[in-house]
This record gives structure tokens, sequence and C-alpha cells, in this order.
């Protein structure tokens, strides 16, 4: 099973660059299964992931390698949601919204990302990356939302399947360059 999820997130982290939601260094990408989190490793480049890029995280285990530093919100996301997978990037469209937006959801325009998305919360935290209150406020969000900007940062989006939680993140880039 790991060499599939490991190739999960080896495709997932290609689609998302080509799609231009995170740039070489950016982003990061988690799936959960049997209480181990697969997620990528600090600092690698999504667009060229290797299987060494990431990192296996068993419960109650000594930590092997370094996670990305937002380790935290999908551990914090996994405990708190029934979604097995993460992805995070920063839509470059998505982090401008949340700069414009005065409200504290986003509610799509055009009619795909309306039904897919919903209303997406926009979360004003005091420290946007790798913190327990970032974690915190996605955590609860994702409990009811598929997706959450990060005010300044970028999105965090939850599902079943790591692809699914991809494809979130580029109907809300497309939806918010509808909306710009």
């Amino acid at each position: 099973m790991r060499k599939w999820i490991v190739r999960e997130i080896i495709e997932v982290g290609r689609f998302l660059f080509e799609a231009g939601v995170v740039e070489y260094f950016s982003g990061n990408l988690s799936v959960l299964y049997k209480e181990r989190i697969y997620i990528t490793r600090s600092g690698s480049p999504l667009p060229f992931l290797k299987p060494q890029d990431v990192i296996e995280i068993r419960k109650n285990k000594p930590l092997v390698g370094k996670p990305s530093s937002e380790f935290i919100v999908h551990r914090a996301i996994y405990e708190k949601t029934n979604h097995k997978a993460v992805a995070h990037a920063h839509p470059p469209t998505v982090v401008k919204l949340s700069f414009d937006l005065k409200e504290d959801f986003y509610i799509p325009k055009d009619n795909e990302a309306k039904l897919l998305l919903g209303k997406v919360p926009i979360l004003k935290v005091s420290k946007p990356s790798a913190s327990r209150e970032l974690a915190e406020a996605v955590s609860e969000a994702l409990k009811d939302f598929p997706c959450a900007i990060v005010y300044s940062h970028g999105v965090f989006c939850a599902a079943q399947r790591l692809k699914l939680a991809a494809g979130f993140i580029t109907a809300l880039e497309f939806s918010a360059k509808v909306f710009n």
C-alpha cells in the first residue's frame, strides 16, 4: 500500500505545480492510512517529488525524518475529522482574494465551484504558518467544509482521496480567477 500512496502523492504534487497553485518549494500533501500519516518532507519540491520525499509517521513511534512544517495542521485535521487526505497549496488568486474580501467566507460565483465547495471559510490567525493556532482553526473549519482559506497564506483542502482534495484547490483557484 505504501507504494500506491507514495505514487499518488508524487502525481498530485506534479498536478498542483502544473495547475499553478504551488511554486517549486511551496505546499505539502498527506494521506492517512491505518493510523499512519504519509506526508511530504520539509522543503521537498512538489513538482519533482521522489519516493524518499514522503515520510511515514506512525502513531506513538519516534519521528524519522523531517516532515513538512505544516505537519501539525495535517495531524490536527486527521484527529478532528474523518478525512483521509489533505492538500495544502498557495494558489495566487486565492491568496490575493483573501486580502480583498472583508467577509469571513468566500462564496464562489461560478456554478461549478458553488456546487462543489459551497462556501469557503477565510481564517484569520495571528500565526498563519505551522502553528497550534492555525492547526486548531483549520481542523475546526474542515469539520464542516472541504476547504479553508488561510488569510495571507494559502488553502487547506481535505477529502477521502488526495486527488479530490487537490481538485478542490484547483476548483477554488479557478473560481477566484472568475471572481476577480
